[in-house]
């Protein structure tokens, strides 16, 4: 049996993660929890918040020092997702991707192209909306993966372990 329900919010301006813990939820009657999620907000500045900005931010090559955009489980990461990649990204808009989700659905486009950022020149790296999609759906399962290998670990020391 699964220990915990999950429920993802991909959002086209926010993405988040709700869960419930069936093991306690059965002593107690469930109760709804927020995933905080680590993401950058500065250059290497990693902080947890209860919402990820879908936003991508698609760095050149020479923008950050390199592990600047470290993630505590990706310490080569080169592209930028949620907080850092909105604030940033509105400073270099031809290289920020936004409202992916709403790409996932116009009729007149083929979402696995990649034409993301909108009317960005060519030398920038462009992603579909797909992909766009799921790097920010990636960022939130190695953000529950992360957060929760972690806890595991304080418990198991907690215990002696």
């Amino acid at each position: 049996m699964a220990r915990y329900s999950i429920g993802i919010d991909l959002g086209t301006t926010h993405s988040a993660v709700s869960y419930l813990n069936l093991e306690e939820g059965k002593a107690r009657g469930p109760a709804q929890s927020m995933l905080p999620i680590p993401q950058l907000t500065a250059p290497g500045t990693v902080e947890a918040r209860p919402l990820l900005p879908s936003f991508l931010y698609l760095p050149s090559g020479q923008e950050f020092p390199p592990g600047s955009l470290a993630l505590p489980w990706n310490p080569n990461a080169s592209a930028l997702t949620g907080e850092f990649a909105r604030a940033h990204g509105a400073k270099v808009p031809t290289r920020l991707v936004s409202s992916a989700k709403s790409w996932l659905s116009h009729p007149g486009v083929d979402r696995r192209a990649a034409l993301l950022p909108w009317q960005a020149p060519e030398e920038v790296q462009r992603v579909s909306p797909v992909e766009a999609s799921t790097r920010y759906l990636r960022h939130l399962r190695e953000a529950w993966d992360y957060t929760f290998a972690r806890a595991r670990e304080e418990a198991g020391n907690a215990m002696g372990v």
